[in-house]
């Protein structure tokens, strides 16, 4: 509906939902019709897709299997994501893990690229080691017997997301997952994602940045917020120790949190950067969450009798998108 309306010329403005790879060349064909041009969007996004597994997950077996960083690397092998890119990102990104995009000064190699390659046969090798048993359907059991099941669960308006795991499901099976996902209205998926603790899996992205505005929204390097999803009881523990739904985390974690701690505690822009550099090698070496791609660069639509309105402007849930362009200046003439 929003993409018809949008064709037919009843949309002034607008980039989230509607401004998908796959929407482009129509609303590219309908222009003329709709009255109607593109905007650029430069794109902060630390990923096009982030795979979030729940560290904190309430299930013992789960929660043990989660937490081990061999098998978060070995559903990362089984991931094609030149595949992904061909079929929904139309060609456009490469293949990277949740970062920072080269060029800026806090891009980190090992976090960028380790466990990007498609490697069935090493994913299958590494999970051969954790969990060896396998039904007649060859499909992995945990150490209570049970197929090893994650469901990912989806607010059903991310459609590139929906597309995505279409395709990867399959590749996660092919390694021994029974992987399955779950769409939903987005208030059901804040209660069962954001609030809860019941749920296997997730995906997102949006808000969380990449380059210098990281420092902003590191969610994906360090449990900080109930924005990081991995780990729903950490980020708890970090804002309110004496909640009884918090969960004290390893060591390793609590590092991470100090490091941030120190970040935002300083205004010198020499030693800010360092503690993020040594911030985001911690986060390589923990592995919380993996991806598929680099963003590319994303687009609107705007009427044509819309004035003062920028043809460049970054994407970023932080900056916000469009706020700080002036909309208040936006006129129609």
């Amino acid at each position: 509906v929003l993409l018809l309306k949008t064709m037919q010329g009843e949309i002034d403005m607008m980039d989230q939902y509607i401004g998908t790879p796959t929407n482009k060349a129509v609303l590219y064909d309908a222009r003329e019709k709709g009255g109607y041009e593109f905007y650029t969007l430069t794109q902060t996004d630390a990923n096009t897709m982030c795979f979030i597994l729940n560290l904190n997950h309430n299930d013992e077996t789960k929660r043990a299997l989660f937490n081990n960083r061999d098998f978060r690397a070995a559903m990362s092998l089984a991931v094609d994501r030149q595949s992904l890119i061909d079929a929904v990102l139309v060609g456009q990104g490469e293949p990277a893990q949740p970062s920072i995009k080269k060029g800026d000064p806090l891009y980190n190699e090992q976090l960028a690229t380790q466990y990007t390659d498609f490697d069935p046969a090493k994913a299958n090798a590494m999970l051969d080691k954790i969990v060896p048993k396998r039904d007649s359907a060859n499909v992995r059991l945990d150490e209570k017997g049970r197929r090893l099941t994650i469901i990912f669960e989806i607010d059903q308006a991310r459609t590139v997301f929906l597309d995505m795991l279409q395709l990867v499901m399959p590749m996660f099976k092919e390694v021994g997952i029974y992987a399955q996902f779950r769409s939903m209205d987005r208030s059901l998926w804040e209660t069962r994602v954001r609030q809860g603790r019941d749920f296997d899996a997730t995906c997102h992205i949006f808000g969380a940045n990449g380059g210098i505005a990281a420092m902003l929204d590191p969610r994906y390097y360090v449990p900080k917020d109930n924005n990081s999803f991995y780990a729903p009881g950490w980020q708890l523990w970090y804002r309110d120790r004496g909640n009884a739904r918090a969960v004290e985390p390893p060591a390793s974690t609590k590092r991470q949190l100090e490091l941030y701690d120190k970040l935002t505690a300083t205004s010198d822009d020499a030693e800010r950067l360092a503690l993020m550099k040594q911030l985001l090698q911690g986060a390589a070496e923990e592995f919380y969450v993996f991806g598929v791609s680099v963003p590319p660069d994303g687009y609107g639509v705007v009427k044509k009798n819309m004035r003062n309105v920028t043809k460049t402007m970054p994407n970023s849930f932080g900056w916000p998108t469009p706020g700080p362009t002036r909309p208040e200046q936006f006129f129609k003439g």
